[in-house]
């Protein structure tokens, strides 16, 4: 490293440190003098006065010297002494990250975090979430950053926390839009995802039809209607016409199971009744049509 101990990091009298102070040996002081720089230039910077050595030049530099053979780099010399001091700030949580997730020891950023070492921040998050989505979803939330910890949620299959988080956090979710991305990428999560939010009032039934339908998922979309609808009220009536309309023209054992049932009676008869017997389903259409 390009670093002098004496002339170039002591240059500031304020934080000047005799060799008597600071080398454990001074009579081999002469043949250790890289090694000793090093660790030196590291501890400096750590127990620098009001941190002002800690800034992104400092980071730079040790991320640019080389490290000694045997030795573990320099940069991660550096944070390991400002870890035993304290916590990281977003710079340095950042950069020390980075080595650490390429060389795969993701434990040691989860103990970090367990810890509060690591201030958490978005930048971060977003580096961890090429990695572990969980500790991606344990940052967010630690930096307060919504919408990203909600997408966490969603790939980790915790719908029945997105919206009491949201809620928490005062976060306003375009459910809509999340429904319409998650019913292409996972169309069994969305319906699950969808009758949550149904039963919370928090989403339109007739704009789940709508998404599940526009990526035509039949089967989604009849398993949320026979849920949503089960209450069987008139003003849902359109509802219980779609539902068995679209089943009648795709699957028509679906739909004349649902009508054996009696799940539902405020529906369309006539228009029904239409279907069923283009369906094929004779017995249903008499019943259906009315005199």
């Amino acid at each position: 490293m390009a670093w002098n101990v004496e002339t170039d990091a002591l240059s500031d009298d304020d934080l000047f440190i005799s060799d008597n102070e600071t080398l454990p040996d001074a009579t081999g002081f002469g043949a250790r003098q890289r090694e000793l720089n090093e660790a030196q230039a590291a501890k400096l910077a750590a127990e620098s006065p009001q941190q002002v050595l800690r800034t992104p030049e400092t980071i730079g530099r040790f991320q640019q010297a080389p490290a000694a053979p045997g030795q573990p780099s320099p940069i991660l010399t550096y944070f390991g002494m400002l870890l035993e001091k304290g916590k990281l700030n977003a710079l340095e949580s950042m950069e020390l990250a980075k080595p650490v997730l390429q060389q795969g020891r993701t434990q040691f950023l989860e103990k970090w975090l367990t810890e509060d070492k690591l201030e958490c921040s978005e930048q971060l998050g977003d580096l961890v979430m090429q990695t572990d989505v969980n500790m991606a979803l344990s940052v967010y939330l630690r930096a307060n950053v919504p919408e990203k910890a909600i997408n966490c949620f969603l790939q980790r299959g915790e719908f029945d926390k997105i919206a009491a988080y949201a809620t928490k956090v005062g976060y306003r979710c375009d459910y809509s839009f999340m429904l319409g991305n998650l019913v292409r990428a996972n169309p069994p999560g969305a319906l699950d995802f969808a009758k949550q939010l149904a039963a919370g009032s928090l989403v339109d039934p007739n704009s789940v039809v709508e998404i599940f339908m526009a990526a035509n998922r039949i089967q989604e979309t009849t398993a949320f209607l026979l849920e949503a609808l089960k209450g069987n009220k008139p003003e849902e009536a359109a509802l219980q016409t779609k539902l068995l309309e679209m089943n009648l023209m795709a699957a028509p054992q679906v739909a004349d199971a649902i009508m054996a049932n009696d799940m539902f009676t405020h529906y369309d008869r006539p228009r029904i009744a239409m279907l069923c017997e283009k369906a094929g389903l004779v017995q249903r259409a008499m019943e259906h049509y009315e005199n």
